[in-house]
């Protein structure tokens, strides 16, 4: 359950600012990464799905968006990954 309670908190951090450095919750080694995927990417404002994943060791986590937060899709623009 505490891990559980690390991945909420991840994705809090994550909608308040999608630049913070988190922690892997399961591994507590590697840095987690954000990439939103918009269910249709002609109007990201529709929402879609944040993938929250740590690079380390693989674990992930997928938050639905159906409201996106303000920074929503912003971290993929910085990457060019649209």
């Amino acid at each position: 359950m505490e891990e559980r309670k690390k991945w909420l908190d991840a994705v809090e951090k994550f909608r308040i600012d999608i630049n913070t450095i988190v922690i892997c919750p399961h591994c507590e080694k590697g840095n987690l990464i954000v990439n939103d995927v918009a269910f249709d990417e002609s109007e990201i404002n529709k929402g879609g799905e944040r993938f929250i994943e740590c690079l380390t060791c693989g674990k992930f986590e997928i938050v639905l968006y159906r409201r996106p937060p303000e920074n929503w899709y912003s971290k993929n623009n910085t990457n060019g990954l649209s």
